[in-house]
């Protein structure tokens, strides 16, 4: 791990520790504008993710029922060419799509049987660790998808099945989901070490915190449109 980090650094030009240096300064000077705009744009490929898995859905039931209904009464079959891959390729984007608003909004599964017990401090320290790791994996996960759908564009790789697809056209918006978790990361990531710099302990646990079991019901409730009511006047 320590030859690979000292490879990288003296391969890297100084010019482009520079820009690298810069651009954390801008992204720490201005953290709460881009968690904002990272927030809107999650919003969005959560919409765009969720309906690309609805579609996926569609073409793999749609498969199955006239494979299985109309061409069991029919006496013949009816295959959709390349059904299961377009439906997986829609299955990859849709879920790298959906990854940075599961950030924003807390979503990702934490084992908190021992957190809860430490304090406000410790968990925050927690939580930036966590951060910190998933970071790591990230970084790794996104050059390899880099790498993968920059390579597919080049040379016009095409799936190796009838229907003959260009890769890069699925394998760009997957990578660009990906990028877009990675800056969520990062910018929750630079959120919480400055809370942490200045005492503020709320602040971490609502950027990278467990969610609570009230929040938890909470956002059940509103996925499923349940509103409070409010008794009437006089009842």
């Amino acid at each position: 791990m320590i030859d690979m980090i000292r490879t990288l650094v003296t391969a890297t030009p100084l010019w482009q520790f520079a820009v690298l240096a810069l651009f954390l300064l801008v992204l720490i000077v201005f953290r709460e504008v881009a968690w904002r705009a990272v927030a809107t744009i999650a919003q969005l490929g959560i919409w765009i993710g969720g309906a690309l898995l609805f579609a996926a859905a569609l073409i793999v039931t749609a498969e199955v029922l006239l494979r299985k209904g109309a061409g069991a009464l029919l006496g013949t079959s009816f295959l959709f060419s390349g059904s299961d891959e377009i439906s997986g390729y829609l299955f990859a984007v849709g879920t790298s799509l959906s990854l940075a608003y599961v950030m924003v909004t807390k979503g990702h599964v934490r084992i908190d049987v021992l957190y809860t017990q430490f304090s406000a401090p410790t968990r925050a320290i927690m939580d930036v660790i966590a951060l910190v790791v998933m970071a790591i994996f990230v970084t790794a996960l996104l050059e390899r998808a880099i790498d993968v759908a920059s390579t597919s564009y080049i040379e016009q790789i095409r799936s190796n099945t009838q229907l003959r697809i260009p890769l890069a056209w699925s394998q760009i918006p997957w990578a660009f989901g990906i990028a877009l978790f990675y800056f969520a990361i990062l910018v929750a990531l630079i959120r919480s070490v400055v809370a942490i710099a200045k005492g503020d302990w709320a602040t971490v646990n609502g950027i990278a915190g467990v969610a609570t079991t009230e929040e938890e019901i909470e956002a059940e409730l509103k996925g499923l449109d349940v509103r409070a009511k409010t008794p009437a006047r006089g009842a």
